[in-house]
């Protein structure tokens, strides 16, 4: 559910002019921004398609530890193991993921997994909220469930604004920033997993 959200998801400073950076240059760029960011903070939209209710959603990081919480879906990573808790279902799944996998995806995941299996190209420049924007098209070098995805880039925080899936079945999935802030003060306690807490109240917790 939530490799949806993030692939959902949700997770995406050079001195040289926007006309002047490649696609890939755009990308690392952006990468760099949440590596060397000592934790951040961000609220987006989710969309499945247009048209469709519009989910908030919250993800809170510090390197590579993550909390997310979007629709029933609460997602968090200790840096070990992943829990995905669905409330409406009262189930708590565990797993070790590997680092080459889709099981979880931040936006530094999202832009290393694309690197290898995706070719990216410069699109238009435009504006989103008032936001100046240089978007990046990525096609898959390989046939997939996608046929290609944008991702817009804030020209000015090097950081992911948007992010648009577009599959072949024809479907859309969108994820919209509404906010990022840098180095906040996060609490510990949003990475750990409390596991008696959850079994006190009735869920299901399954380790894979």
């Amino acid at each position: 559910m939530l490799k949806i959200l993030l692939s959902s998801f949700f997770a995406l400073s050079l001195v040289l002019s926007v006309q002047a950076q490649t696609a890939q240059e755009w990308l690392d760029s952006v990468s760099n921004t949440y590596n060397q960011a000592s934790s951040y903070y961000i609220n987006f939209e989710f969309q499945f398609n247009e048209g469709d209710e519009v989910q908030i959603g919250e993800l809170f990081a510090v390197k590579e530890k993550f909390s997310l919480q979007v629709m029933d879906i609460t997602q968090m990573y200790d840096g070990k193991l992943l829990y995905t808790i669905s409330k409406d279902d009262k189930e708590v799944t565990i797993l070790k993921p590997d680092e080459n996998s889709n099981d979880f995806l931040t936006p530094t995941k999202i832009l290393y997994t694309y690197k290898n299996n995706f070719t990216p190209t410069l699109d238009k420049t435009t504006t989103i909220d008032g936001v100046k924007v240089q978007q990046i098209k990525l096609t898959p070098k390989q046939s997939n469930e996608y046929d290609y995805i944008i991702i817009a880039i804030d020209v000015s925080t090097k950081t992911i604004k948007m992010y648009n899936e577009y599959l072949n079945s024809g479907e859309t999935r969108s994820i919209k920033v509404k906010e990022y802030l840098e180095s906040l003060i996060i609490p510990r306690a949003l990475f750990k997993f409390d596991q008696s807490k959850y079994e006190k109240d009735g869920y299901i917790v399954t380790q894979l």
